[in-house]
């Protein structure tokens, strides 16, 4: 009778494909997951922004009054740092700041990713009562360099319309009204 001898594990030709298949699998995963990522976290931060600002808009419609979308700093006064956390607040005495009697509506946190750059060409983007922005018009730009570029523009008009830019070079970023690519962070 023949000796059947069990034999367990893998030969080294087995184990050496496999690990070239995982190895290959890996080199064009893992960048592709990143870029996947990138572009993920890019569509959620442009629409948080988005809604951010048709809030703010609703908000003064709701209320009856200014309502202001800026951040603040340390004295509760509007400045210009836009990756800062933004505010949503009341501004009843339309003086850019957060007074006592005013309400704060929302916060936005602020951005801590070095890929990302969000700017506005003022200090705040506020509307009336009656959802006009006045002077308080200009580009919300955001950029993201993490993978392929994105960008994009929110151009808010004097009657509180906010439309996007657009890609006229197809370069991924979109432009501001004057036509420059919205900025982004240094690479």
């Amino acid at each position: 009778m023949p000796s059947h001898s069990d034999h367990h594990g893998f030969t080294l030709v087995e184990v050496m494909v496999t690990t070239t298949i995982a190895i290959l699998l890996l080199t064009v995963g893992v960048p592709a997951m990143n870029s996947f990522i990138s572009r993920t976290e890019a569509r959620q931060d442009i629409g948080r922004l988005n809604q951010m600002i048709s809030f703010t808009r609703t908000q003064a419609l709701l209320r009856g009054s200014r309502t202001t979308l800026c951040p603040l700093n340390a004295s509760l006064q509007c400045s210009n740092l836009w990756n800062d956390t933004l505010s949503v607040f009341t501004d009843t005495n339309n003086n850019r700041a957060l007074d006592t009697g005013e309400q704060l509506l929302f916060t936005l946190p602020a951005n801590q990713n070095r890929n990302v750059l969000r700017s506005f060409n003022s200090r705040i983007i506020s509307f009336d009562e009656r959802g006009f922005a006045g002077v308080n018009t200009g580009s919300l730009s955001y950029c993201h360099i993490g993978g392929i570029p994105t960008g994009v523009a929110f151009i808010i008009s004097r009657n509180g319309r906010v439309r996007p830019g657009t890609d006229k070079n197809n370069d991924g970023l979109q432009e501001t009204p004057n036509g420059n690519n919205v900025p982004c962070p240094p690479a």
